[in-house]
């Protein structure tokens, strides 16, 4: 079960992008936090950084998802062809 779980990981499982999303996330919930515990408004400048990098993070899985399953294609069609190559 552990082989399963570490070979995810290597896979990309959990990508970089997936971490930035999650880590931005909890860094944006923390401010909330902070400011319905201190009745103080939420900082924007530091809100608005944080959303930054959850969009580049969110545009760059979609550009990582994409490359991959071309990749995943182009894998395919070449396998294909070396088993049945044309006549």
């Amino acid at each position: 079960m552990e082989d399963l779980a570490l070979k995810r990981m290597q896979e990309g499982f959990m990508s970089g992008g997936v971490m930035t999303i999650l880590i931005g996330g909890l860094a944006l919930g923390g401010l909330l936090l902070y400011g319905s515990k201190s009745g103080q408004e939420l900082p924007l400048w530091p809100a608005l950084a944080v959303c930054l990098v959850n969009l580049v993070a969110a545009i760059k899985i979609i550009l990582d998802v994409k490359k991959a399953k071309k990749l995943r294609q182009e894998t395919s069609s070449n396998k294909a062809k070396s088993i049945h190559p044309p006549r």
